[in-house]
């Protein structure tokens, strides 16, 4: 009996200006796609007995028609190839007004799809295993459903949670809406426990992994490797499976104290040539720069450096004549650019994230004008 655990897919998730030039779509939301297109080619190619998403299908409770899309024709794959999938709600998937609705409800009618949104604990059996599944609810609630979790009679057994922990300040991603629980809450018995939220791939204890995200979504996770976990029951054997991704650097911090505009130049031009720029998303991050110096820098030049990148983001933490220090992107357009990541991270009801992003564009550029 073998399991696939996949998790934190995000469709429909969006981020810096770059258009595809192929399609005109955001090309994060382009990248996002076509990672979980080869998600499922991967898995399809594995045939696992069943595969576990551990939440965050989507990038927000209320999906695009194009996210549902790509959603729907990799499902309708997954059921014409016989291999059942329990889609469990994450905080990106549940609305935080009841009456709002979920969105997994168009799923239920899909041979082999089990979408799991409700509060309290799902079991779910396919043969010899028996899956229990939490979807993100109220916390009270949650830890109720966890304390009542026993082992019961069948070969296999596994749990599925989309939470952070307590006392762990990395499985944790600070989110308005998360869910942070204490790690006791696990249950041992299990044979194998799914975790979504956390979007790098980590084993929490002996039973329970979070497999991470399927691409890049921010800074933090540069560097990670993205893909997924088969983990076979009978003979506890975990495999990780690698999905190519948009390649994510983050560089320094450099400290720029004591330096003069020649040598952090040089310094700032060799770290953005240290690494491949075609097609990358990049970030610089610069400390204790004075701000006579940061004024004297040749930003145009550093940017030209990074013209064939996806993204580039140069953050300069400037030192005032107070000594405190102010982050400043090194133009207009990077804040611009921070504002938009933000808000493509974050889940929102009830309004659209477009007049969302305009009207946080205009605020931003009344403060600039000021």
């Amino acid at each position: 009996m073998r399991i696939a655990h996949i998790g934190d897919t995000h469709v429909g998730f969006t981020a810096y200006r770059r258009s595809d030039p192929e399609t005109g779509m955001n090309q994060r939301e382009v990248d996002v796609n076509d990672a979980f297109v080869r998600l499922f080619d991967s898995i399809i190619a594995k045939r696992p007995d069943v595969v576990l998403h551990a939440g965050d299908l989507f990038d927000s409770v209320r999906p695009s028609n194009r996210a549902m899309s790509v959603v729907l024709e990799q499902l309708l794959r997954l059921s014409d190839e016989k291999i059942p999938i329990v889609l469990l709600a994450g905080n990106h998937s549940t609305p935080r007004l009841k009456e709002t609705g979920s969105v997994f409800r168009l799923f239920e009618h899909i041979k082999g799809v089990y979408p799991v949104y409700t509060p309290g604990a799902h079991r779910l059996e396919f043969g010899d295993l028996l899956v229990t599944a939490f979807p993100h609810q109220d916390k009270d609630k949650l830890v109720e459903a966890l304390h009542t979790w026993k082992r019961g009679k069948h070969r296999y057994e596994v749990g599925m949670l989309h939470a952070g922990f307590q006392g762990l300040a990395r499985y944790s991603t600070g989110e308005a809406n998360e869910l942070n629980l204490q790690q006791s809450l696990l249950n041992t018995d299990m044979d194998y426990i799914a975790l979504g939220h956390f979007h790098e791939m980590q084993q929490v204890t002996d039973n329970a992994r979070y497999c991470g995200s399927i691409e890049h979504l921010s800074f933090s996770e540069a560097g990670e490797h993205k893909g997924y976990f088969i983990y076979d029951l009978e003979r506890k054997k975990l495999e990780r499976i690698d999905l190519r991704t948009r390649p994510m650097f983050s560089l320094g911090p450099i400290n720029a104290k004591g330096k003069d505009a020649a040598q952090l130049q040089v310094e700032l031009s060799d770290a953005l040539g240290s690494v491949q720029m075609d097609g990358s998303i990049v970030r610089l991050v610069v400390n204790d720069i004075p701000s006579a110096l940061y004024r004297s820098l040749d930003i145009n030049s550093l940017r030209a450096l990074a013209e064939k990148a996806v993204h580039l983001e140069l953050s300069f933490n400037i030192l005032q004549e107070s000594n405190s220090v102010q982050s400043r992107s090194a133009t207009f357009e990077a804040m611009d650019r921070e504002f938009e990541t933000y808000l493509s991270g974050v889940p929102v009801e009830g309004v659209s994230k477009e007049q969302i992003r305009q009207r946080g564009l205009e605020y931003i550029r009344r403060g600039m004008e000021e």
